[in-house]
């Protein structure tokens, strides 16, 4: 197939995403995904590990080494729950913002339409992702959540505030302090701030802005951010080419995440498959959802990170959006280190409630004072899931930085990824963990 999409002029980044579309239609990976979820059933599934147990529930605390081997593939089963969750957020996103930035493309020049393609069949394919994530997840929660809420459930205490106030007043304020410092950009960047420029300087013309950015899911691009970043990115990303390559440095970020735990379950198929062993129906999905999605990851780092040379060099106010990005994601995304779910990098603050309602549900069946027992046992001491958890975050850290790398013109602590390097501090974590336990217990003895 003849893919131009920076015509006339051939460039090595055409070429290697030509051939990258080029091997993904070819490939069977979809199809096989598909096949899987329509004969999925979590009966035949529910004896047997879905990844090597490291990737479980709880891995590495005082309780886990007290599980039983039932408890075990249950905390294994829910870990992989709660990461495809995310997971199918996040390509829920990517499927909007596909075609926003593709008509951004587009919008500049009719000679992108064959990245718009490309796109496309993407977006096909994580549809076909999302509804099987979605379909497991759903057999899991029916089977070894919602069966066992015979307890009533706490909720996230009223006095625990949101973090997106705290965290959004964070990066407004590190965005003043650099209009501050940066003397040369300040008229700029200053008049952006105050005429709220990030919401509505491409808006002018509508056929920029897509429905599709209206609404919000739960996924890397819209997790833990605040209405007023949600809104940032949603109306930049399709505004411009430059713009909608930055979109490209968030999905690439998300696929490396995915990448870091999901290699791991990839490695485990391969051992089972040469040990001529039972391969169970998530981990098999777990592993062509790998091989699918490194086309996906290939586009979105060719297009973060080479897309840019071929375009005009970008303004003041589009260097600024890319730091505001750089600096939010790091803020809210991976800025801490989870005590009780392996490749987990923010707080635990609000996986406190999760995890007192799996301790009081019928898989362990604790009362509320051995529940809080065991959660000050994992949660406010140091341990070995700490140590798992820092593990993957070292690795993360060091490709996120390879990645950074290449943008001269990110602010340092953008580009060396010092919010990320902070946030892999157990020490910090602890100490988090320690605060907010303390509240929730309060609110729990107050009930």
């Amino acid at each position: 197939m003849n893919i131009q999409f920076l015509a006339p002029k051939v460039n090595s980044t055409q070429k290697f995403l030509e051939r990258n579309y080029s091997n993904n239609l070819k490939s069977d990976y979809t199809e096989i995904i598909q096949e899987i979820h329509r004969d999925f059933d979590y009966t035949r599934n529910s004896q047997h590990y879905w990844s090597e147990p490291e990737l479980s529930l709880l891995y590495g605390t005082p309780l886990y080494e007290k599980c039983s081997q039932s408890q075990k593939i249950a905390l294994n089963h829910l870990y992989w729950y709660a990461s495809y969750k995310v997971v199918a957020d996040s390509e829920t996103e990517a499927t909007r913002y596909n075609l926003i930035t593709a008509g951004s493309f587009l919008y500049k020049s009719s000679d992108y339409q064959s990245l718009a393609d490309m796109l496309e069949h993407e977006t096909d394919q994580e549809n076909v992702h999302i509804r099987t994530f979605y379909k497991i997840g759903y057999q899991v929660y029916k089977n070894l959540i919602e069966q066992d809420r015979s307890h009533n459930p706490v909720q996230t205490p009223s006095h625990n505030p949101h973090p997106d106030q705290s965290e959004s007043l964070k990066v407004l304020n590190h965005l003043l302090s650099q209009l501050n410092e940066n003397k040369s950009e300040k008229s700029e960047l200053r008049k952006a701030y105050e005429n709220n420029i990030y919401v509505k300087k491409f808006n002018a013309d509508k056929r920029a802005i897509s429905p599709l950015s209206q609404g919000f899911s739960h996924g890397f691009s819209h997790g833990n951010f605040s209405n007023s970043i949600r809104q940032l990115f949603s109306s930049n990303w399709g505004s411009s080419p430059f713009l909608g390559s930055t979109f490209y440095m968030n999905r690439y970020m998300a696929n490396l995440l995915l990448k870091n735990f999901e290699y791991k379950i990839h490695k485990y198929y391969v051992k089972l498959e040469k040990e001529n062993e039972f391969i169970p129906q998530p981990t098999s999905i777990s592993h062509y959802h790998f091989l699918d999605e490194a086309f996906h990851t290939t586009t979105s780092l060719k297009l973060s990170r080479d897309i840019h040379k071929e375009l005009p060099k970008p303004s003041e106010y589009e260097k600024f959006f890319t730091n505001v990005l750089f600096y939010t994601i790091q803020s809210l995304n991976l800025g801490g280190l989870s005590a009780i779910i392996p490749n987990r990098f923010i707080s635990d603050t609000h996986n406190i409630p999760f995890l007192y309602n799996l301790l009081r549900s019928p898989l362990f069946g604790m009362s509320i004072e051995e529940t809080l027992y065991w959660m000050e046992k994992c949660l406010c001491y140091e341990h070995d899931g700490f140590y798992t958890n820092k593990k993957y975050h070292s690795h993360l850290l060091t490709d996120l930085c390879r990645l950074t790398d290449n943008f001269d013109y990110l602010w340092p602590i953008n580009r060396t990824m010092q919010l990320v390097d902070f946030g892999g501090s157990i020490a910090e974590a602890v100490r988090n963990n320690v605060e907010n336990f303390k509240q929730f217990t309060n609110s729990v003895k107050a009930a």
